[in-house]
């Protein structure tokens, strides 16, 4: 979502949630397979096109930033924070640049790039990145080929690199791993394969060298079953999480377990409503819900989720969902801070709000969106004022450093820049 929607912190000690800052290509398939919609394919081999590449990862080796690319960037499929100022993007160059994943950073919001990823394998798109702090990162490949997954870990901010073996999915659309860290040892991996429909979370103690079972779906009801496919969320301690922002994703579910067990959070939204993952910051939540009217609905918690009230509502923010229709990015970098994007009348709208959702100001652009386009744009905001943007679409990035006033669009050929 996002999408991965979640807070942008400055550490991995900081109290607030952290995840995927710009939605991952694949994870928007997630949300568009059921629809019949088909993004953007961004250079993925069909399964009978070789795996190739002698630089494929094997457990414990350790692999060296990549040389610069030669061709275009065709795809930026994500983008992760770590703190104001430093993000890191995971960009696909298609088959006919080399179709292999590499991770570029920038610690001036935006202005250069350098890359810093691991050696991939030919074939390989990438899944996920989570960073805590500017030191410890993983980055999650996928071989079109081989259809083996690689977790790529570095301690040292990306300077070396070890990559391990790590649970894989199908390679139908939608399809992906998302990965997510509380400390340098202690994780979770949600395996996804969208058109089974089947999902599996995984935990580690280890860095994600190894991984243990915890919960999965299909199964019969009961612990150790996922209620239904979607994205999966921990807070700090590692036993409350959330559930949501799947395909068909009609609740939004509660751990207070780790993930063994899950329950249905007491939202009061209608029927046929579409939920994402909830945006924390602390014990505020703001969960954002499409109802079939095509209104966004945010529902505010500050409890940690026990209760719920609504904040505010968005008439004509989103297309009304269809069964399987995704919902408004929001993020909250704190809890009086907050952004969203949608598109309305084949434009991309931001929405700001300093009041924890309770107003929001319409932002206008001029960011036409093709038409045809089924993916949405995504926000992340570091603070009332900074926020990266990723537009439906064209998927170009754009930052803004004074609450939406202005915008500057990151050059993505500078992401072609070597260290």
């Amino acid at each position: 979502m996002d999408g991965a929607v979640t807070t942008a912190g400055g550490s991995g000690g900081s109290a607030t949630w952290r995840g995927r800052a710009i939605i991952t290509a694949a994870c928007l398939s997630v949300l568009l397979a059921a629809c019949g919609q088909s993004p953007a394919a961004g250079g993925r081999p069909s399964a009978n096109q070789p795996g190739g590449g002698a630089a494929a990862a094997r457990p414990g080796v350790t692999t060296a930033a990549p040389a610069p690319v030669a061709g275009p960037v065709e795809l930026i499929d994500l983008m992760d924070l770590s703190g104001p100022g430093f993000g890191l993007a995971g960009l696909g160059t298609g088959p006919q640049a080399g179709g292999y994943a590499r991770l570029v950073a920038s610690a001036d919001f935006g202005r250069s790039f350098t890359a810093i990823g691991p050696r991939t394998a030919a074939w390989t798109v990438t899944d996920d990145v989570f960073f805590l702090g500017r030191r410890d990162g993983w980055f999650a490949v996928f071989n079109t080929g081989t259809l083996a997954e690689t977790l790529y870990r570095t301690a040292d901010g990306g300077r070396t690199w070890h990559g391990y073996a790590a649970p894989g999915h199908n390679m139908a659309g939608g399809s992906s791993d998302i990965v997510q860290f509380l400390t340098p040892d202690r994780g979770w991996l949600v395996s996804i394969s969208a058109t089974a429909p089947a999902e599996s979370l995984y935990s580690t103690t280890d860095g994600g060298i190894s991984w243990h079972l915890v919960a999965s779906m299909p199964l019969p009801h009961g612990q150790g079953t996922l209620p239904e496919l979607g994205q999966v969320r921990f807070g700090p301690g590692g036993r409350a999480g959330w559930l949501g922002g799947g395909i068909c994703s009609h609740a939004l579910y509660r751990t207070g377990d780790g993930g063994r067990t899950w329950q249905q959070a007491g939202i009061p939204a209608p029927a046929r409503s579409w939920f994402g993952l909830p945006a924390a910051s602390g014990r505020t939540l703001l969960e954002q819900v499409s109802l079939p009217s095509g209104t966004l609905v945010l529902y505010r918690s500050t409890d940690g989720g026990a209760r719920w009230s609504q904040a505010s509502a968005l008439p004509g923010a989103t297309t009304a969902p269809s069964a399987c229709g995704p919902a408004v990015p929001v993020s909250l970098p704190a809890p009086q801070a907050g952004w969203a994007t949608a598109v309305h009348a084949a434009r991309t709208v931001v929405y700001r709000t300093t009041d924890g959702g309770r107003h929001w100001e319409k932002i206008t652009s001029s960011w036409p969106v093709p038409p045809g386009t089924g993916t949405l744009p995504v926000i992340q905001a570091t603070d009332a004022t900074h926020a990266w943007l990723l537009t439906a679409g064209s998927m170009r990035i754009y930052a803004t450093a004074d609450g939406g006033a202005t915008w500057r669009r990151i050059d993505t050929a500078a992401t072609t820049a070597g260290p």
